[in-house]
């Protein structure tokens, strides 16, 4: 049973009381009447088997549902500390990698996005501004990939978008959505537009890799998008070593 709400507790409380009211007054009228037990001392028995459970149920099943819902809260609090990233709201690194492994049989791509030029922006402006940097790219990239791709943080500035079942065209088109999309989305500080850009590096996984050889192979192609000048898409070859650039793409 979880309990999230006051109402949910009290709900449950009249439940808990009407049951233990019915339970024994049941039981006793059957026996009472199928006895021929005088009306006065039927209504008085009945009365008695009626208060009892009406004085306990309610303040005992209170204190007990209560403690059940602030342990539910309690738990769901640190599920969601364990598995979402605090600051942007997308999974943590271990969380993902989990989320990755179970959709890994039915194939897909793995994306790597890291934010361009995020140390410059930290310097300039301040730590609390390249936190809302990070939020405002966790952000569009959740908003637009697939309902069923996986997004998370992986550390810093790079966050890791899995694509259950895209295949590598499927993976760069992606990834030139999401480069658009953040570059159209300034991010902005007293009335200052500061323009973001990520470079995205993909690599397709393909049954005879690990997990592991795909991220490698994505986080290879990510550094060759920044080094050819970053705000780009690079595609790495899922059964080489050095990726090949791949032809950015435009929302329209």
């Amino acid at each position: 049973m979880r309990l999230r709400t006051g109402r949910q507790v009290l709900v449950a409380t009249l439940v808990i009381t009407a049951i233990s009211v019915a339970s024994p007054v049941g039981v006793f009228a059957v026996v009472l009447i199928s006895t021929h037990t005088p009306w006065m001392v039927t209504m008085f028995v009945l009365a008695i088997c009626a208060a009892i459970p009406l004085l306990i149920a309610p303040p005992i099943s209170i204190f007990a549902l209560s403690m059940l819902r602030l342990l539910t809260l309690t738990i769901e609090k640190v599920d969601a500390y364990a598995r979402l990233d605090s600051l942007t709201g997308v999974s943590t690194r271990a969380s993902f990698i989990g989320q990755v492994r179970e959709l890994l049989p039915q194939g897909g791509s793995f994306l790597m996005a890291d934010a361009d030029h995020f140390k410059a922006i930290n310097d300039t402006f301040g730590h609390d501004v390249g936190d809302d940097a990070l939020r405002v790219i966790a952000e569009a990239i959740s908003r637009h990939t697939p309902f069923d791709a996986v997004v998370g943080r992986l550390g810093g500035e790079e966050f890791g978008i899995f694509l259950p079942g895209a295949d590598a065209d499927a993976a760069v088109h992606m990834a030139g959505v999401i480069c658009e999309t953040i570059r159209r989305t300034p991010l902005l500080i007293a009335g200052q537009e500061i323009r973001l850009t990520v470079s995205v590096g993909c690599a397709a996984h393909v049954p005879a890799n690990t997990l592991e050889k795909t991220m490698k192979l994505a986080d290879v192609a990510l550094y060759r998008a920044k080094e050819a000048g970053r705000d780009g898409v690079y595609l790495a070859d899922a059964a080489e070593t050095a990726p090949i650039p791949a032809v950015r793409t435009s929302i329209h």
